[in-house]
């Protein structure tokens, strides 16, 4: 299984971007009339490296980062859960952190779930995309019709990740009288969702090819695609 410090550093920010995206998942912000989580911010660039991993390095190589992205943030949110658990020393009030990461797990399950099915929804769409397109030049791979195959298969799985993520993250505290979240508020949060990361998708796409093609003429000998 061939690998590369380059990939290796795709690797190392997508699982970082990914936990991050989990932890501040916690805050909700404002916009407009519309309430979103801050993890909406961040949680984009995933499937822009997903692009990216997808493109350069093949359909195999962007599931293995998936799938131990997946785990390590399994891992973080059992770890939350036991520390928050564990025994403190009567001088130190935990009650700050429990509240800031309490939730995390409930979060990092969602996230977990719709991560899962939404990534693995853009991954086959983009790779569905590629092989047809695909157009051989001089022995290299070009990229025709990346921004298209990038984009759309982004939109679906932003769709599908946004309604899993929202109605298992949020959906059951509706009901509790102490979180003030309304009922009506989730669609417009799961609206909000999608457009929020795909319209950011849509702004960086040509950032996202002119990497992309920067990291392919690095990496034009890597053979496991």
């Amino acid at each position: 299984m061939k690998s590369s410090p380059l990939l290796m550093y795709l690797s190392v920010m997508f699982v970082a971007v990914l936990v991050i995206s989990n932890v501040i998942a916690n805050h909700m912000i404002q916009l407009g009339p519309f309430s979103v989580d801050a993890g909406t911010l961040t949680f984009p660039v995933t499937y822009i490296l997903s692009d990216v991993i997808s493109e350069v390095y093949g359909y195999k190589w962007s599931r293995r980062i998936a799938w131990t992205a997946l785990g390590l943030n399994a891992a973080f949110a059992l770890l939350i859960i036991l520390i928050v658990r564990l025994p403190q020393p009567e001088w130190y009030d935990g009650i700050y952190f429990a509240n800031a990461l309490s939730n995390s797990w409930r979060i990092v399950i969602a996230s977990l779930l719709a991560f899962c099915i939404g990534d693995l929804v853009d991954d086959r769409i983009f790779r569905y995309f590629r092989e047809k397109n695909r157009v051989k030049y001089e022995g290299k791979e070009n990229m025709r019709g990346f921004a298209f195959r990038a984009l759309i298969s982004s939109l679906a799985g932003h769709i599908i990740d946004s309604n899993i993520f929202v109605f298992i993250a949020f959906a059951p505290v509706v009901f509790l009288a102490d979180t003030g979240i309304p009922w009506y508020a989730l669609p417009g949060m799961i609206l909000v969702n999608i457009l929020l990361k795909w319209g950011y998708e849509w702004a960086v796409i040509p950032i996202t090819y002119r990497v992309t093609k920067w990291v392919g003429t690095k990496e034009d000998n890597f053979a496991d695609k």
